[in-house]
């Protein structure tokens, strides 16, 4: 005989167990086994076979209203709206009178919601009637303040009562919050960052986040600062900005249900990979994972076709073996383990932000003179010890950062950098400026801090949009006079 929920499915799959048979056996597990997740499982079972015989119902109504495990609870609750939507009423109401846990609540109002008829309308009105007398500053002020209820489907009866729910819930376990509300009084925006720091440690955030991210409305979510640990699977398809960053994160779930997603913050968790299903992001925008431990990239991020931002800062990536979006305009891969910049990048023709510093970097390609649109280049604190020729074609150029490598001189063609308005250069091995750092019309600030300059030329008294000149740790032991006139005359700071 069978003794796992998984065998007796299968027993019947393959008819060597009849259906009342088969759910005598997994109604036996339920009352007798003391495994939860054989318990757990016979539920899960029951629902798949389509159960509608009048004991099992009998014998999940009573389940609902006294088994003490809440997933138990909350998967008879799905099996009786599956099944029974018929003769669901009577033990959800009761069940919504006596349950404690968010999920099963959220759930149960599911269901009555469901209930396509006059006596469930009038229970949902009459217990909406009831928040609204207790709490008239509440969100559904704009329930009643829109149209009569009677007026408004069970459904949309229901989404409003569980949005009050919610923010109830919430208010009670957390304490203050922000959100925001729609005409409707549904929740489109939650900011519960930090929200942990006034709760116990009985009342952690995640084991919440099904409820309230299956907020059909909600637009925004600011998870920051939780000691988040594990996310589920988003099921109301409507969230365009999730904040999940300083959390405790160690992976990430399945991504199908983001499809809406624009803007997803990672940062500063404890992942080690992203899984494929991140490229079924399709709408998204802004993916930043800065500081985690990723060491390579899926494949699937080719197809987020949207992206925008790319943050990677902080990981363990040594390599990218895949073609990035043309349409990423900011891409930050700073702090990781790159002793080249890999040819995947090449093409990326709108690219206005590029971030390589911190890595093994010992020379540039000569192709990094091909982003017309590049307004920010980062490559500090590498290992550089001269700039590519190519460089100098860089036209959009206005702020360029070689702070802390082997640099000794630099190309002249980078004094058609007409755009560029910020040039660091500190921590380098500088002993002469060349002349022609005075094109450099646009620059208004130039740091040399940790140099071995002795000398300025005079041509940099041409910079007549210069705020700032750090001279600071070289080997200047005098300013000249035409710095001195400019400090006196135009305001320049400058700094020794």
């Amino acid at each position: 005989m069978p003794l796992t929920p998984n065998a007796i499915y299968k027993d019947l799959e393959n008819k060597d167990l009849d259906k009342p048979f088969a759910i005598e056996l997994l109604l036996n597990l339920l009352d007798n086994s003391e495994n939860v997740e054989t318990r757990i499982e016979s539920i899960k079972i029951l629902n798949k076979i389509k159960v509608d015989d009048d004991r099992t119902f009998k014998f999940l109504e009573h389940l609902l209203i006294s088994d003490q495990n809440e997933e138990v609870r909350y998967l008879t609750i799905l099996v009786l709206k599956n099944q029974y939507l018929d003769k669901a009423f009577d033990p959800m109401v009761w069940a919504l009178e006596h349950e404690q846990s968010l999920r099963c609540l959220i759930s149960i109002i599911l269901t009555l919601s469901e209930i396509n008829n006059n006596k469930a309308k009038s229970y949902l009105i009459k217990k909406l009637k009831k928040f609204y007398k207790k709490d008239s500053n509440s969100i559904l002020s704009h329930l009643f303040e829109k149209d009569t209820l009677e007026n408004i489907s069970n459904k949309e009866l229901g989404d409003s009562m569980i949005n009050f729910y919610i923010l109830s819930f919430l208010k009670k376990t957390f304490g203050y919050f922000k959100f925001k509300i729609n005409e409707f009084g549904h929740i489109t925006e939650l900011d519960l960052s930090n929200v942990e720091r006034y709760s116990s440690d009985l009342n952690k955030l995640e084991n919440f986040l099904e409820p309230i991210l299956s907020l059909k409305d909600l637009k925004k979510c600011d998870l920051r600062f939780n000691h988040l640990t594990k996310m589920p699977e988003i099921l109301n398809g409507s969230i365009e900005f999730l904040d999940l960053s300083y959390n405790r994160l160690a992976y990430l779930p399945n991504l199908y249900n983001f499809k809406t997603l624009k803007s997803l913050n990672l940062k500063s968790n404890r992942l080690r990979n992203l899984p494929e299903s991140i490229g079924s992001l399709i709408s998204l925008k802004d993916l930043n994972i800065r500081n985690n431990m990723i060491s390579f990239l899926p494949k699937s991020i080719n197809f987020l076709s949207s992206l925008q931002v790319l943050d990677l800062h902080g990981n363990k990536l040594n390599s990218i073996s895949i073609n990035l979006s043309n349409s990423i305009k900011e891409l930050e891969i700073g702090w990781n383990n790159f002793d080249t910049i890999p040819i995947g990048l090449k093409n990326l023709a709108s690219l206005e932000k590029l971030g390589f510093g911190g890595n093994k970097l010992t020379n540039l390609p000569d192709w990094i003179g091909r982003y017309d649109s590049l307004r920010q280049l980062d490559l500090y604190d590498n290992k550089l010890m001269k700039i590519p020729e190519s460089m100098g074609s860089l036209k959009s150029l206005e702020k360029l950062n070689l702070r802390n490598n082997k640099l000794s001189n630099l190309p002249s063609s980078l004094s058609n950098l007409k755009s560029l308005k910020i040039l660091n250069l500190s921590w380098n091995n500088f002993t002469i400026l060349p002349k022609w750092i005075g094109a450099l019309s646009s620059l208004e600030e130039l740091n040399l801090w940790g140099n071995l300059l002795e000398i300025i030329p005079e041509s940099i008294a041409s910079l007549s949009s210069l705020k700032i000149l750090d001279l600071n740790f070289n080997k200047i032991r005098e300013l000249p006079p035409y710095l001195k006139e400019l400090e006196q005359e135009k305001g320049l700071i400058i700094k020794i």
